[in-house]
């Protein structure tokens, strides 16, 4: 049976963009409030870092961080009229180096810079768009990239730039990365000390007394039926996808992601308003991540022993 594709892509799109406030996201989204709130009573830049290894959901929660804080809009006064900016995101190429983060940087606060311009002659530049902007939070997506490079004099020559730009800006910064990131900042204790607010994020975990992955599966669907007016389908909290799903993404969020709308727009693609298990056994299929044999054409009994192998736990 053809499925009708009309609003396929819509469908689709909507699911990627639902996102589902397990514990950790909440949590770090309350420390990162935190970190604008008490720069703004104090006075002084405190600033939050967002920790987590790839696939966590790092750069979900920085879009909506920026979403929550609002975006460009203009303000007009007795004399003129200008343009504020609330949050700044700058997500970092893997070639990052501090000279390339201050161009983009530049950008992003809607400057033109050239690659005749100094370091010091970006970061006044910088300086001014962030005040002149009334910036409230500089959103420095995969840090790491530039964090993880160089020998000690590069790194420290990074901490000194930030500690400038928070010093001269009074501007909260979000850096979002790996733990390498985390490492350098805490090389130079002053710069430390300007990252008081600390969420981390991890891969949902399978445990008996964390309902994590259980939760977000849950919610998931409920929108999955919704979009896709799902009249027959499996739930995914039963043992048997439950299982399967965990083993394939590890609790890892981009890789749910992914597993999730491959198998749905198989399910849309076929137009009879079901979701099966063997829509999540193909999508497996086509995905690196998930191992050979297919979790998802297993035994209840075989995936118990999957797991116990993997995990070392009878």
């Amino acid at each position: 049976m053809n499925a009708p594709t009309t609003n396929l892509d819509d469908i689709l799109e909507a699911l990627a963009a639902h996102t589902t406030f397990h514990p950790d996201f909440m949590n770090a989204m309350r420390l990162i409030n935190k970190c604008v709130d008490t720069t703004r009573h104090r006075k002084d830049p405190a600033s939050a870092m967002l920790i987590g290894s790839t696939g966590v959901g790092k750069t979900r929660l920085c879009h909506m961080i920026k979403k929550k804080m609002g975006g460009p809009h203009k303000i007009r006064d007795n004399t003129s009229e200008h343009l504020v900016t609330p949050c700044v995101y700058v997500e970092l190429p893997e070639s990052a180096t501090i000279k390339s983060l201050s161009m983009v940087l530049a950008r992003a606060l809607g400057a033109q810079p050239t690659d005749y311009q100094s370091i010091t002659v970006l970061e006044t530049l910088i300086i001014e768009r962030l005040r002149i902007m009334e910036v409230r939070l500089v959103i420095l997506d995969d840090f790491h990239h530039i964090a993880e490079k160089g020998q000690f004099r590069t790194k420290s020559s990074l901490c000194n730039w930030i500690i400038k730009l928070l010093n001269k800006s009074g501007i909260p910064l979000l850096l979002s990365g790996s733990p390498a990131a985390e490492n350098t900042i805490d090389a130079v204790q002053e710069l430390s000390d300007r990252f008081p607010y600390r969420a981390r994020l991890s891969p949902m975990p399978l445990s008996a007394d964390n309902s994590v992955l259980l939760g977000v599966l849950s919610n998931l669907q409920k929108e999955m039926i919704r979009l896709g007016n799902l009249q027959n389908y499996i739930h995914l909290t039963d043992p048997k996808p439950y299982l399967a799903i965990y083993l394939s993404t590890r609790g890892n969020f981009r890789k749910l992601s992914d597993l999730l709308h491959d198998s749905f727009r198989i399910a849309l693609l076929r137009g009879d308003h079901s979701l099966i298990q063997s829509d999540f056994a193909e999508a497996a299929d086509d995905l690196a991540f998930c191992c050979s044999p297919n979790y998802f054409r297993m035994s209840l009994k075989k995936l118990n022993s999957k797991l116990c192998s993997s995990t070392g736990k009878s």
